[in-house]
């Protein structure tokens, strides 16, 4: 089912961060204390996992920067491999600001990394700086370089705003000239905060969609696959936007389980729809809300209302449930800049020919 093929576990390892990128998804004023996840919450909800689903997939994610929770990291994946066998993949999505170490060690032990950067220079030190104001493009062109060199599945994703939505042929020659062969992008969306940090970074989304278009015709003639969280679905027909709708879990770093990367903490009332269960330490137990579950699993295309009669609904499905919950207050809420964008980009491209080799992070 088109993106929900994507049948992993994410593990959010802390929320706290080497850089202030300035539209943080987040909202930085929602986190007020600084969380890194318990290792037996990660164990005991990873057990759950395998008991639930034959997958064999881990991502690390964070609210913040996965890296910064490096040690905790490699327990977690140390513990797995003596598990399971050596069976399991692993996935990390980071911001790339990390040492030539740790690079080292992703190379030899992550099957799948993306690596969130907004492309050149200008752009990635003006949306991404670090949290003293430097810039970021060195280290991690330099990591981007050295991983792309490595035996692993790398990919770089892209917010595009307006600094770069008129540039994104020229980013991806950017990252094809740094050996990067897959590109995803997500165009910039209001923070869970409700409030970017400034007006002029917000975009036309089918400027967006008609940019990308040219973008991706050019990225096939260099070899490079160039996706959109628009076009996740545009593979093959599907009832479920995404791996959120099943769902599949997310562990917090405050004992939570979430089923969506917007959803990154259990005191976050905004976003609670999609926070279906919590880790009890004295009892070893994440307790799940099958209420909470239904109610997720109820967000199929079928069941969307603002939906019925639309031509390109199963190649969408009512797209991201968790910006239509942060924006319009419903998992079942559109978001109608949206929908035409997906619509364009539809009418012009190929639908259910052929499965993408690469699945958005």
């Amino acid at each position: 089912m088109a993106h929900c093929r994507k049948t992993q576990l994410s593990v959010l390892l802390n929320n706290f961060c080497n850089l202030k990128c300035k539209y943080c998804f987040v909202g930085r004023e929602n986190l007020t204390k600084k969380l890194e996840i318990e290792l037996d919450f990660a164990k005991r909800g990873i057990l759950d996992f395998f008991n639930s689903y034959s997958s064999r997939e881990i991502r690390f994610f964070a609210a913040g920067e996965p890296t910064l929770s490096f040690k905790r990291m490699q327990e977690i994946s140390n513990w797995v491999k003596h598990v399971d066998g050596g069976d399991c993949s692993f996935e990390l999505q980071t911001n790339g600001y990390f040492s030539r170490n740790i690079a080292n060690w992703i190379g030899s032990n992550i099957d799948i990394c993306w690596i969130s950067c907004d492309g050149m220079p200008d752009v990635q030190n003006y949306y991404r700086p670090t949290k003293t104001g430097k810039s970021t493009s060195e280290i991690i062109e330099r990591n981007i370089k050295f991983l792309a060199s490595q035996s692993i599945v790398l990919g770089c994703r892209a917010t595009i705003s307006a600094c770069n939505v008129s540039r994104q042929v020229e980013m991806i020659n950017y990252f094809h000239q740094l050996g990067v062969r897959v590109v995803m992008s997500d165009p910039l969306f209001i923070p869970i905060s409700n409030n970017l940090s400034d007006s002029k970074d917000k975009i036309d989304l089918m400027n967006y969609a008609k940019n990308f278009l040219e973008a991706r015709r050019h990225a096939e003639e260099i070899g490079i696959f160039y996706g959109s969280i628009f076009t996740v679905n545009f593979d093959e027909k599907t009832n479920l936007f995404c791996r959120a709708c099943v769902p599949y879990p997310h562990l917090l770093p405050d004992g939570y389980v979430s089923c969506c990367d917007m959803a990154t903490s259990g005191s976050d009332q905004k976003m609670s729809d999609l926070v279906y269960g919590k880790y009890e330490a004295n009892s070893d137990t994440i307790i799940y809300d099958q209420n909470k579950i239904k109610q997720i699993q109820n967000r199929t295309a079928q069941n969307m209302p603002f939906c019925h009669g639309c031509e390109v609904l199963y190649n969408c499905a009512g797209a991201c449930l968790g910006e239509a919950l942060n924006e319009t207050g419903s998992i079942f809420g559109i978001k109608p800049q949206v929908c035409d964008a997906i619509k364009y980009l539809a009418k012009n491209m190929p639908l259910n020919t052929e499965i993408y080799p690469f699945l958005h992070p």
